[in-house]
């Protein structure tokens, strides 16, 4: 209280010499603004408990909360556990609270609020939206009695959580995400609204001179309220779990006044346009001093502490009838009088804005309606402007009522200092009175401390007052403008699918000069900036399965497409785009194309039915990497050995430290009966390092029946990134082709070099297959067959097809 300082300290220093008796003194919530400003001059930093929070905790230096009423939160990220093939699931667990909750009202993921489906018992999933199927919540409110059975079973390794895991008193939330590379690459940042603890009412109390079953100590017959003296009284007596109160200050119920209290929640109870005349949302934090937690819940009610003996208890800001009229008659002539009619210029303001948290609008602060004047503003000839917050309240009606209460109260600006006589000891701390004066004029005032002194050993016990102006005009009600709620944009146009797009057969030139089939992609610009690349995909139409891919950037507007592209083949082509913070959308339907005449349908053909036979070859390679299946098993089941002998040999070695990986694996199996013979020999090595995986393979096969022999020679490698997947290797094999043997080398590699171990100090260059091109150096040939020759320079074409010769200078 600044503009007391100077008085108060006066009188302490008189009440000491003569002494004081039956104190009583308004503290908290007294004149909130003209306290602040003095905060604000001296510097301080003021602590205030809130009913949002929006950072994220982590680690586990974090201050024991209870959160009342309805709050925002980002909660304590206290667990996160993958696990499942590839790790692909993610649990995840937030705590909001040291103390039981109501329950869970909202969840939203990446700021946009989810559509939650309640399965009963806490279960919450996501059923439509951008997140369908691949989240899911489960809800415990802090009296639960089992640790939760998925974080049990899910734990990796596994001991994590363990049913000891209980939780008991603490309100948590367990996210289940499932990973899905379009839709959920990476965990969205979570925001929760729930509905908070559950009080103990003491008007609902029948033991302790209220009604209803309400009772101290037993959780279960509390309710959830928003009522701010209910939490204040809670505060007061102090939370506790199984005897342990770890929050609030433990006051004893006879220090508490129960009719007291009553009437204050009974006032914030008063319906009103707005709903509930005053409301309260609060996390009461262990690391702020009872102060700064009392004083967060009275500065949403208007609300002032009255101190004591008899106790304390909330004075609520409402108007009151005036107990007593006090002249100058009743003044002690003797005792000075102590008045002061103006505050200083420094503890007045004329204009009061702040903001309030705004549940509709993801809890975010948002401004309530100034309160001004603009008589004031002319009388103080310029602008006092005030922020004042609430971060309490979470309603805009309610923010505006408290603006208007605390920025009149300001321009109420009397104080006095008095002592009357004997008969007004029973005036008390927060009551109105009115004192009317010749002199001093005839005001209104609520009494800010009472006390009782003596003049001598023997003589009359006078009354000390201390007077702040006071006027019922203050709580007026006040109009309330819409709320204004910066909701952002609506859901903007995304690109899905490409402008102008289209699919064009065309003939193209290739380094060696050869004709080939393909087809021109074209789109133009995409405004969308979310739009990085595009996933074209292509097969022809009669083998679905067969399918090519490329990617390309998406500025390119262009691309050329002639892998895989065989002349007058009918085709179908389909894309994707891909995004970069969004969900991706999925492909596009296919659209049918006919490849135009390349001029070398008769090599295409042969080519491409030797490329189909060497990539089903490999498949079936790859193919074992991936089985699972007992060797023996395998060789029994494909090859048919019905009746066969058998015998196998295996070693394997394993190392594992955390997530990383590596094992070595070689097997043996040889079989025969009386008509067929096969021997087997398998070794694989595998790593694996958080999502990065490498194995290889070297695998010889040999069988034989009564017509022939088989022999093949593979190796394959394999190597992982995330879900990106590289495979290179090759096979030598010897087979029967309608009842002809022939032998086969095929490698499967981006790049494919020759190198002559005695030309490694010379000038030879190796011979290279890549990109779709063969280059060598030097060409030994005795008969060229070819549709066209064309000369380095472009200046000589025998196109042989066409029996054509051109020369061009």
């Amino acid at each position: 209280m600044g503009f007391l300082a100077p008085v108060i300290g006066a009188i302490g220093s008189f009440f000491g010499g003569l002494g004081i008796i039956g104190k009583l003194v308004l503290g908290i919530g007294l004149q909130l603004i003209s306290a602040k400003l003095q905060k604000n001059r001296a510097k301080k930093v003021e602590q205030q408990a809130g009913g949002v929070q929006f950072e994220l905790q982590y680690g586990e230096n974090v201050s024991r909360q209870v959160a009342c009423g309805l709050v925002g939160m980002a909660g304590h990220d206290c667990y996160a556990n993958s696990y499942g093939d590839a790790n692909k699931l993610l649990q995840q667990v937030y705590a909001f609270s040291d103390f039981p909750c109501d329950g869970l009202s909202r969840i939203w993921a990446g700021g946009k609020e989810l559509p939650l489906t309640h399965q009963g018992g806490g279960h919450y999933t996501v059923d439509s939206g951008d997140y369908a199927g691949l989240l899911s919540f489960r809800f415990y409110d802090g009296t639960q009695t089992a640790a939760d059975a998925a974080l049990i079973s899910g734990s990796n390794p596994f001991g994590r959580w363990t049913a000891n895991h209980v939780g008991t008193g603490v309100c948590y939330i367990v996210a289940y995400l499932t990973y899905d590379q379009e839709r959920l690459a990476q965990p969205p940042q979570f925001f929760f609204e729930i509905r908070g603890a559950r009080l103990y009412d003491v008007r609902k109390d029948s033991t302790a001179g209220g009604v209803g079953p309400h009772r101290w100590g037993d959780y279960s017959t509390y309710e959830w309220t928003e009522n701010p003296v209910v939490m204040d009284y809670n505060y007061r007596r102090g939370f506790a779990i199984n005897g342990d109160m770890f929050l609030g200050m433990g006051m004893s119920p006879v220090d508490l006044p129960v009719d007291r209290y009553a009437i204050a929640a009974n006032i914030c109870d008063e319906t009103t346009s707005y709903g509930k005349r005053y409301r309260c949302s609060v996390i009461f934090d262990a690391d702020l001093e009872h102060g700064d937690n009392i004083d967060a819940v009275m500065q949403s009610c208007g609300g002032i502490v009255v101190d004591s003996v008899d106790g304390s208890w909330p004075l609520i800001g409402t108007d009151q009838p005036i107990v007593e009229t006090i002249t100058d008659a009743d003044l002690i002539s003797t005792e000075p009088v102590r008045f002061q009619k103006f505050k200083s210029q420094a503890d007045i303001v004329n204009s009061v804005q702040g903001t309030y948290p705004e549940p509709a609008n993801l809890w975010s602060p948002v401004g309530y309606d100034t309160q001004t004047n603009a008589s004031q503003v002319g009388l103080d000839r310029r602008t006092r402007d005030f922020k004042l917050d609430f971060p309490t309240v979470p309603y805009k009606a309610q923010a505006n009522q408290l603006a208007s209460i605390y920025f009149k109260e300001n321009r109420y600006e009397a104080t006095a200092e008095i002592v009357v006589r004997p008969r007004f000891q029973t005036i008390k701390a927060s009551d109105w009175i009115r004192w009317t004066s010749a002199r001093y004029g005839d005001r209104v005032y609520m009494v800010a401390s009472r006390s009782i002194k003596a003049l001598s050993s023997d003589g009359p016990r006078n009354v000390v007052l201390s007077l702040v102006e006071r006027n019922g005009a203050i709580y007026d009600s006040v109009g309330v403008l819409p709320p204004e709620i910066p909701f952002p944009p609506g859901e903007p146009e995304y690109a899905n699918e490409l402008p102008d797009y289209a699919v064009i057969p065309v003939k193209a030139i290739g380094a060696d000069g050869r004709s080939y089939a393909a087809f021109r992609i074209s789109w133009s610009t995409i405004a969308d900036p979310t739009v990085t690349a595009i996933e074209f995909q292509w097969r022809i139409k009669t083998e679905p399965t067969n399918i090519f891919t490329r990617t390309v950037q998406a500025d390119s507007l262009i691309a050329f497409i002639q892998e895989g592209i065989l002349s007058l083949t009918d085709y179908e082509f389909r894309y994707r785009v891909i995004v970069d913070g969004r969900p991706a959308p999925g492909f596009v339907g296919w659209i049918d194309v006919t490849s135009i005449d390349g001029g070398n349908a008769d090599l295409e053909v042969g080519l491409s039915d030797l490329k189909k036979d060497v990539i089903d070859r490999f498949k079936d390679l790859q193919q074992g990497l991936d089985d699972t299946r007992p060797l023996l098993e395998q060789i029994l089941t494909n090859q048919q050995l019905h009746g066969a002998v058998s015998e196998s040999a295996r070693r394997r070695l394993a190392v594992e430290v955390g997530r990383n990986r590596a094992a070595f694996d070689e097997q043996i199996v040889v079989v025969a009966n009386e008509l067929e013979a096969l021997a087997e020999q398998i070794t694989d090595v595998t790593v694996a390092v958080d999502d990065r995986f490498a194995q290889g393979r070297i695998r010889f096969t040999a069988a034989a029946d009564q017509t022939g022999a088989l022999a093949r020679f593979s190796v394959q490698l394999r190597v992982s990134e995330g879900d990106t997947w590289n495979d290179s290797g090759f096979y030598l094999q010897i087979v029967d082709t309608g009842g002809v043997i022939q032998s086969e080398f095929a490698v499967m590699a981006d790049r494919f070099v020759v190198l002559n171990p005695g030309d490694l100090n010379s000038n030879f260059l190796p011979l290279v297959f890549e990109g779709g091109e063969l280059k060598l150096q030097i060409a030994n040939i005795g008969l060229v067959r070819s549709g066209r020759l064309l000369s380095q320079n472009n200046k000589v074409d025998f196109d042989l097809n066409n029996g054509r010769l051109i020369f061009k200078s």
